[in-house]
C-alpha cells in the first residue's frame, strides 16, 4: 500500500511540475516566435508505406495515439472490424462465434471506450448466445457487423483532450469511411473477390468489396461509394456446463440420503461439502448463418478555397440465424431424482470428476436427461448521416460547423427453445471428467438418444427482445492562431442519446411445459387428467444431429435426436400465444458542453516542445424509465463534470519523443444499470424490498497520467515504452441496500399492489421504511500498467532477406478491483514485401481475464482462459491492376475456453475451425 501511495505521490508531482511548465512555455510563446513546424510528406506505397503513414500519425500528435491506415486494414488477415482494431498496441479484443466483437484498450473493457465514425459518436448492438453474454445492453460497442473494407483509417486516442467530446476511461476510437478528396482527380474504382471455407462447415461463401469515386479536375465537387458484403456458415462445437454446482442427491450407493443425511458418500457429494458437480453438462452444436452488407457514400463541396462541405452516410444490416442444439443432463436442482451409483472426488479442485447414476423423471413427468433446440433471429441496422462544414475565415481563424444522427436497431424476434425429454427410467448414466477437464465423456446408459421413440416435446419456451439506440449530436468549433506557434480553439456541443430496450415472453401461465399449459392434448382418455408428459416425438417433430465431434475427443457421440422448432411451433401455435411483458428500459441522455483549448510549441532549454493545455464542462441529464408492478416509473437526475486535460511531447533529438499527459476523464454508467424498473414487494413487511437498477448512479470518474518515451531509429521504425495509471473514483460496487421512507423512493402509490399491506399502510396515511437493492457507487480503485512497441524493415539484412520486417507490441495491466482486463497481451506480426509478393503471419495474444466476480461465499467467480490466435495472409501482384490474395484466419483452430470458479472449471469449450479465404483485389489507377 506504502509503494502505490508513493507511486501516486510521484506522478502527481510530475503532473503539477508539467502544468506550471506549459503555463510558463506558453508566456515565452506570447513573447516571442518558434520556428515553423515542418511536416513531413508520406507517400503510401504498399505495406510498409502504410506502416510508415501511421507513425507519422502516432510521431506528429501530442497525446498518445496510435493508428492503422487502408493498406494496414486492406492486408491483414481480418474477418471483421474488431479484429483490425486488435492490431493496435494495447488493445485486445473478446470473441463470439468465431470472430471479434468488443475491444477492451489497456485493460478497460467496451463499456469505458467510445467509438466515433467520421467524428460522431455511435452505439452498435447485436446479440449472443447466453454464454456469451446474450444482447449487449450496455455502452460496449458491437463491431462484428462491419466489414473493415469500409475504413479507411482507425486511430485510438489513449490520451485525452480538451477537444475531443467527453465519455471515455479508456481510449477514443476514431473510424474514418472513405471520401472523394481522399482519391485523385477524376474516378477511382476498386473491387476485392473472395471465397471462404472453414473446417467444420460444408461448401464457399461468398466475400467482396467494392469502392467508386469521383471527382473532378479542380476537386469542387466529389462523390463516392463503398459497398462490402459476405454471406458466411459458421459451425461452432463443444460442450459447456452452464456453470457448477452443489446439491444433495436421492442416494448414493445405495443409501438413501434423506434418510441417512450423515453417511460419509452423501456427505462427500452434498451441499455441505461444497463439492461442485456439473449444473448442466451438454455436448453442442451452434450452427450460425451471417449475411453482413455495409454500404458507405460521401460527397464533398468546395464552393471556394476556403470552404469545404462533407456529407457522409454509413448504412450496415447484419441478418443472422443461429440454431444451438445440445444433449445434456440437467442436475440443476434435480438431484432429488438422481441416484450416484458410484462417484469418484478431486480434492484439488473440490469436484464431483466422475460419477455413474440412475435417473428418474421429475414430480411434473419431465426428465433430466434432454435434447434441446433453440433457434434465434438476429438482425441488426446501423444508420448514420454526418454534415461537416469547415471554413477558413482567414489566414489565422477557422471554424468547423458539425451535425449529424445514427441509430442502431438490434431485433430479436424469435428466439425460441424446444425441449424433448427422455422418458421413463434410465439406468447406467455416466461423465467423467478425469479424462479430459475440459470435454469429458458422457454416455447415457439405458436410454438412446439417436431414437426418437424414447424422447417427448415437453416444454416450448420464446423470449422475443428488441434493443434500439440513438445519438443526434450538433457542435461548433473554432481555431485561431494567435502566433505561428500558438493557436486558441474552442466550442460548444449538444448530444441527445436514446436508449430503449423490450423484452417479452410466450411461455404460458403455469412456466413452459405444453401440457400443463394446454397447448397440447395431453388428456388421451378425456378424464381430465394428462396421461402424458409431453408429445411423442414422431413424424415431422423428429430431427437428427448428425457429424458431430470433428476435433473433438473420439469419445463424445456423433449423432443424437434433435427436435425440429418449426414443427414444433407449428403444432401449438406458439408464436400465437399472447406475448408477457418481461422487461421495459428506456434511458435518454443529454449532454451539453464547451471546451477551450490552447495548442503551442516552444522550447524548455534547448529542448523544442509541443503540447496542449485545457479544459471541457460537460453537464449530463438523464431521465431513466422502467416498469415497477405494472406501473412506469420515470426518475430524472443531472449531474455536472469539469475536465482540465494536458498533454506534452519533448522533442529531445531528432529522432526521440518524451511524452506526459495528464487528465480528469470519466465514463457514464451503464445504461441498463440506470433504470428504476424492478420489483416490489408489497407483502414481505416492512422494510419492504424494491430492487431496481440505480438512475442515481455517478460515473465512473478517474485521473489519468501517462509517460512514455518514443526512438524512431530508422526509417519505417520505432521502439517505445509507455506507463499509464488511472487513479478511479466512485468505481461500481456489484450491489447494496439502502433504506428510505416510501416517500423518498421515487415510486408512485400505484407501484404498491392494491389491498396489500404496504398498500393499506399507505392509504392510511403511513410512511414505511423501503429497502432499495441495487448496484452502489464504491470507492476507489486503480489500475496502471504499461505498453512496449518494436516496429522495423530488416532493410540491413542481405539479399531477399532485407524485404522482411516486424511490428509487434506488449501491454502489462494490473488492477485488483476491475474486472474484464487481461494482464498480459501482445500482438505481432512477421511480414514480407517486395514487388511482387507479400505475406504476412500474426499472433495475438491475450491473458485470461475475469467477466464476473466472485459472491460474498467466495465462489461463482467467471472468466474466460488465455488465448492465442495465429492468421496468415499473403499475396501476389499479377499486374499493376490486379493482386491474387489468400487468408487463413484461426490457423492452430483455437478454442473458446470460459472457466467457472477460482479452480478455473470449464463452463464452456467450444471451437469454431481455421477460416480460408481466396480472391483478389483489381486496383486499376484512376480513370
Amino acid at each position: 500500500m506504502r509503494t502505490q501511495l508513493k507511486k501516486k505521490q510521484l506522478i502527481k508531482q510530475i503532473a503539477l511540475a508539467n502544468m506550471l511548465v506549459a503555463g510558463a512555455m506558453a508566456g515565452q510563446v506570447m513573447a516571442q516566435e518558434g520556428e515553423d513546424a515542418q511536416l513531413e510528406e508520406v507517400v503510401v506505397t504498399g505495406f510498409r508505406g502504410s506502416l510508415q503513414e501511421a507513425l507519422s500519425t502516432k510521431r506528429d500528435e501530442t497525446g498518445v495515439v496510435d493508428a492503422i491506415m487502408a493498406e494496414d486494414i486492406a492486408d491483414f488477415p481480418d474477418m471483421n472490424l474488431a479484429e483490425s482494431i486488435q492490431r493496435i498496441p494495447g488493445v485486445s479484443i473478446n470473441r463470439v462465434n468465431g470472430e471479434g466483437k468488443q475491444v477492451t484498450v489497456r485493460g478497460l473493457r467496451g463499456d469505458f471506450n467510445r467509438i466515433r465514425i467520421n467524428g460522431m459518436e455511435a452505439m452498435n448492438t447485436t446479440g449472443s448466445s447466453d454464454s456469451s453474454g446474450g444482447a449487449n445492453r450496455g455502452r460496449g460497442f458491437d463491431f462484428n457487423t462491419f466489414a473493415s473494407e469500409l475504413f479507411n483509417s482507425i486511430v485510438v486516442r489513449k490520451t485525452a483532450s480538451a477537444s475531443v467530446e467527453e465519455g471515455s476511461l479508456g481510449a477514443t476510437i476514431d473510424l474514418r469511411t472513405a471520401r472523394p478528396f481522399d482519391y485523385d482527380e477524376g474516378t477511382t474504382v476498386a473491387l476485392s473477390v473472395q471465397g471462404m471455407s472453414n473446417d467444420l462447415s460444408s461448401g464457399t461463401d461468398p466475400r467482396f468489396a467494392g469502392l467508386a469515386s469521383y471527382a473532378n479536375d479542380d476537386k469542387t465537387f466529389g462523390a463516392l461509394v463503398s459497398v462490402a458484403y459476405s454471406d458466411r456458415e459458421i459451425i461452432e462445437e463443444g460442450f459447456s456446463t452452464v456453470r457448477w454446482q452443489d446439491g444433495t442427491f436421492r442416494s448414493v450407493e445405495g443409501v438413501n440420503c434423506s434418510a441417512n443425511p450423515a453417511d460419509p458418500g452423501c456427505v462427500a457429494t452434498d451441499t455441505s461439502s461444497l463439492n461442485y458437480h456439473p449444473r448442466i453438462p451438454r455436448y453442442g452444436r451452434l450452427s450460425h448463418n451471417q449475411e453482413r452488407l455495409g454500404i458507405t457514400g460521401s460527397l464533398q463541396f468546395a464552393p471556394s478555397e476556403q470552404t469545404t462541405i462533407s456529407l457522409d452516410g454509413m448504412y450496415s444490416t447484419f441478418e443472422a440465424t443461429r440454431d444451438e442444439e445440445y444433449l445434456e443432463i440437467f442436475f440443476r436442482s434435480q438431484e432429488k431424482n438422481i441416484d450416484v451409483i458410484d462417484y469418484t472426488i478431486n480434492s484439488a479442485n473440490n469436484t464431483m470428476a466422475s460419477g455413474t447414476f440412475d435417473i428418474s423423471p421429475v414430480g411434473n413427468g419431465t426428465h433430466p436427461i434432454r435434447s434441446e433446440h433453440r433457434f434465434d433471429e438476429l438482425n441488426t441496422d446501423f444508420t448514420q448521416l454526418t454534415l461537416t462544414i469547415e471554413h477558413d475565415f482567414n489566414d489565422r481563424m477557422r471554424g468547423t460547423l458539425f451535425a449529424g444522427n445514427s441509430k442502431s436497431e438490434f431485433d430479436n424476434p424469435r428466439q425460441t427453445t424446444i425441449l424433448a425429454d427422455a422418458m421413463g427410467d434410465i439406468t447406467g448414466v455416466t461423465y467423467d471428467f478425469s479424462k479430459n477437464g475440459k470435454a469429458p465423456s458422457m454416455t447415457f446408459g439405458s436410454l438412446d438418444v439417436t431414437d426418437p421413440s424414447q424422447f417427448a416435446f415437453t416444454e416450448f419456451r420464446d423470449r422475443p427482445q428488441n434493443v434500439d439506440n440513438s445519438f443526434s449530436t450538433v457542435q461548433a468549433d473554432v481555431e485561431y492562431d494567435l502566433s505561428e506557434t500558438m493557436t486558441l480553439s474552442a466550442g460548444v456541443s449538444w448530444k441527445e442519446f436514446e436508449y430503449n430496450l423490450r423484452e417479452n415472453r410466450r411461455e404460458g401461465t403455469f412456466g413452459s411445459l405444453v401440457c400443463a399449459n394446454n397447448l397440447a392434448e395431453c388428456d388421451l382418455d378425456g378424464d381430465g387428467t394428462d396421461d402424458i408428459v409431453g408429445l411423442p416425438l414422431t413424424g415431422a417433430l423428429v430431427g437428427q444431429l448428425t457429424g458431430f465431434g470433428d476435433g473433438l475427443p473420439g469419445y463424445v457421440p456423433s449423432t443424437w435426436v434433435s427436435p425440429n422448432v418449426n414443427a414444433a411451433v407449428a403444432l401449438i401455435d406458439g408464436y400465437n400465444i399472447p406475448a408477457a411483458f418481461r422487461a421495459y428500459q428506456d434511458v435518454v441522455e443529454e449532454d451539453t458542453g464547451a471546451w477551450a483549448q490552447l495548442s503551442f510549441m516552444s522550447e524548455l532549454g534547448s529542448i523544442p516542445v509541443r503540447g496542449d493545455i485545457g479544459f471541457r464542462y460537460v453537464e449530463t441529464e438523464t431521465t431513466s424509465t422502467g416498469v415497477v408492478s405494472g406501473v412506469n416509473v420515470t426518475v430524472v437526475r443531472q449531474y455536472e463534470d469539469f475536465l482540465p486535460s494536458l498533454n506534452l511531447a519533448f522533442d529531445v533529438s531528432e529522432d526521440v519523443i518524451v511524452r506526459f499527459a495528464a487528465a480528469e476523464v470519466m465514463t457514464r454508467p451503464g445504461l441498463s444499470s440506470l433504470t428504476p424498473g424492478g420489483s416490489l414487494d408489497s407483502y414481505s413487511g416492512e422494510p419492504w424490498t424494491y430492487k431496481r437498477g440505480n438512475p442515481g448512479l455517478d460515473p465512473y470518474r478517474a485521473t489519468s497520467y501517462d509517460v512514455g518515451v518514443e526512438y524512431y531509429f530508422a526509417d519505417e521504425a520505432l521502439v517505445s515504452f509507455s506507463y499509464f495509471l488511472k487513479d478511479v473514483s466512485s468505481f461500481f460496487n456489484s450491489s447494496g441496500s439502502i433504506f428510505v421512507p416510501f416517500s423518498q423512493s421515487e415510486l408512485p402509490l400505484s407501484a404498491a399492489v392494491p389491498s396489500s399491506p404496504l398498500r393499506v399502510a399507505l392509504d392510511a396515511g403511513e410512511d414505511p421504511q423501503v429497502e432499495i437493492s441495487q448496484t452502489l457507487n464504491g470507492g476507489d480503485a486503480e489500475l496502471d500498467g504499461f505498453e512496449v512497441i518494436y516496429q522495423q524493415p530488416f532493410s540491413f539484412l542481405p539479399g531477399k532477406l532485407a524485404n522482411l520486417g516486424f511490428t509487434g507490441n506488449y501491454t502489462k495491466v494490473d488492477s485488483d478491483e476491475i474486472i474484464g482486463f487481461s494482464p498480459d497481451s501482445y500482438n505481432a506480426t512477421l511480414y514480407y514485401e517486395d514487388d511482387k509478393w507479400s505475406a504476412r503471419v500474426s499472433v495475438a495474444y491475450r491473458d485470461a481475464y475475469v467477466t464476473r466476480s466472485a459472491n460474498s461465499a467466495g465462489r461463482d467467480e467467471r472468466g474466460v482462459a488465455e488465448t492465442t490466435n495465429v492468421d496468415f495472409s499473403a499475396s501476389y501482384q499479377l499486374n499493376d491492376e490486379t493482386t491474387l490474395t489468400f487468408e487463413a484466419l484461426n490457423l492452430t483452430d483455437e478454442f473458446e475456453y470460459q472457466v467457472f470458479d477460482a479452480a478455473d472449471l470449464v463452463n464452456v469449450y467450444h471451437h469454431t475451425g481455421t477460416t480460408y479465404m481466396l480472391g483478389f483485389r483489381w486496383n486499376p489507377e484512376t480513370l
